[in-house]
């Protein structure tokens, strides 16, 4: 890397207006138009598909951290399985998919999240459950495998919702409710590369819990395991 094109890289990161990052940005709403069942996970051997149900989450919002603030999250699909197995509560994780969101004032640049190994989706009226995150950087000059958060380090965030549950549909069954986490803590990005150090500069990391806040709007698509077993 010249150190011409260093200086540009740095001033991209560190030299951006940040005017675009204290916009605030609404969650987007609206129901999405049709949930996929297809990575449903594999239940245990020996469970009982009738006491099974695929749950398919499909959720926008928005992230503040470090010095970004309210940045608008695109779409993100997590699907698990839960039932009962040998009479206590038991839980599969499926996937979690989520596209690209620009990290403005870094041309070029997206944050994705994407699942760093740990969740637990038992759930009551006001806990929707937790799970550990990371965002995956992508940029110029960025390292292929620059992070915030690892499996070793994560963003944790425990999931409370705001709000009632509503039923968006019977047949098939679709929820809604909103959730917001206030305590999450996000380390500083990690295998980023010679820029590495720049980038946490510009993005001010890492930020403490309370300074940081995952805003959602989740729709919720069910599928008891006898009709996915029936195909």
């Amino acid at each position: 890397m010249t150190k011409r094109h260093l200086r540009r890289a740095l001033a991209a990161l560190a030299g951006a207006s940040l005017i675009a990052t204290t916009a605030a940005v609404p969650a987007i709403a609206q129901q999405p138009s049709g949930f996929d069942f297809t990575a449903c996970p594999a239940i245990p051997a020996g469970a009982d598909p009738a006491k099974w149900r695929c749950e398919v989450l499909i959720s926008t919002g928005t992230l503040s951290f470090g010095r970004i603030r309210e940045l608008p999250l695109r779409e993100m699909r997590l699907t698990f399985a839960e039932g009962t197995l040998d009479g206590r509560f038991a839980q599969v994780f499926g996937s979690l998919e989520a596209e690209p969101t620009p990290l403005p004032g870094a041309p070029r640049t997206t944050v994705q999240l994407r699942y760093a190994g740990y969740s637990d989706f038992e759930s009551n009226d006001e806990r929707k459950g937790e799970i550990d995150l990371a965002l995956r950087v992508r940029g110029p000059l960025l390292a292929p495998g620059c992070t915030i958060g690892e499996e070793q380090n994560p963003i944790h965030s425990e999931i409370q919702q705001v709000g009632p549950t509503e039923v968006i549909s019977a047949d098939p069954p679709v929820l809604r409710f909103t959730s917001v986490d206030e305590q999450l803590a996000v380390p500083a990005a990690r295998h980023c590369g010679r820029l590495g150090r720049s980038l946490n500069r510009w993005l001010d990391l890492p930020a403490s819990s309370g300074e940081n806040v995952l805003r959602q709007t989740t729709h919720v698509g069910l599928r008891p395991y006898t009709a996915i077993s029936a195909g």
